[in-house]
């Protein structure tokens, strides 16, 4: 079943944004190494989780690169984050059966296989782009991450991911402002990707979708929260269990 891996967020600037974030309560994790780092994570348990990134202008050429190794939906997708402005611009799919996800070792390259996970998509009646994308980084602890994930063809669904190999989630978590677990996504749905959408949450009652005139996130609810704070225009809301 396809569930919510996590959300992001782009910003202008990684460092500022870092500060912020972490003087509000929450421990954060950079994605790589020091000054190299593009990106860095809010963990939330073993549940979904938030990603903080940012793209710097001289990556601009990446998207005719995209547009040549990974074909157009890619390079469209990349945009709509690139020209994002410090806000909420995205979400990720991920599937919760580990049978559907092979690890292939050929002694070079690892590759978290998810083509079976793109042929449920697909029977769904949605488009995707016809190349996975089989990447890495290397973490703040110097060891690669592996990953894969593929993009339907409306950029404004959310792009379907593999898990991290090795994971990297922090199983159990508490930040200073009392956070520790994901509760729920709201989202307002365009009437071009309602019906969509609804295909690839249905199994999630942790997404929540609005119907309106387009398609953004709305609000970020979060167990453990004392009080409800406002992050780049959204409510991360206060949940109990």
């Amino acid at each position: 079943m396809l569930k919510i891996s996590h959300i992001s967020c782009r910003v202008s600037n990684l460092t500022d944004a870092a500060d912020y974030i972490q003087k509000m309560g929450f421990t954060i994790e950079w994605g790589g190494e020091g000054k190299k780092s593009k990106n860095f994570f809010v963990w939330l348990g073993e549940g979904a989780f938030l990603e903080f990134f940012s793209i710097n202008y001289y990556f601009l050429p990446l998207v005719i690169i995209m547009k040549c190794i990974y074909g157009n939906i890619a390079s469209k997708k990349w945009w709509h984050w690139f020209t994002a402005k410090n806000e909420w611009c995205d979400f990720a799919l991920e599937d919760d059966d580990e049978r559907n996800t092979k690890i292939e070792n050929n002694g070079k390259h690892i590759i978290v296989n998810i083509d079976s996970v793109k042929q449920r998509v697909l029977k769904m009646g949605i488009k995707v782009s016809k190349k996975t994308l089989n990447w890495k980084r290397k973490n703040c602890r110097g060891q690669y991450a592996n990953y894969s994930y593929f993009i339907p063809e409306n950029i404004k669904l959310p792009f379907i991911v593999s898990r991290y190999e090795p994971r990297q989630k922090q199983a159990t978590v508490i930040h200073k402002n009392g956070a520790y677990k994901f509760a729920y996504i709201k989202i307002q749905v365009g009437k071009n990707e309602y019906m969509d959408m609804s295909k690839l949450t249905a199994d999630d009652k942790n997404i929540i979708l609005i119907k309106g005139n387009d398609t953004r996130i709305l609000e970020i609810g979060i167990y453990g929260l004392k009080k409800d704070i406002s992050v780049y225009n959204i409510i991360l809301k206060a949940m109990e269990e």
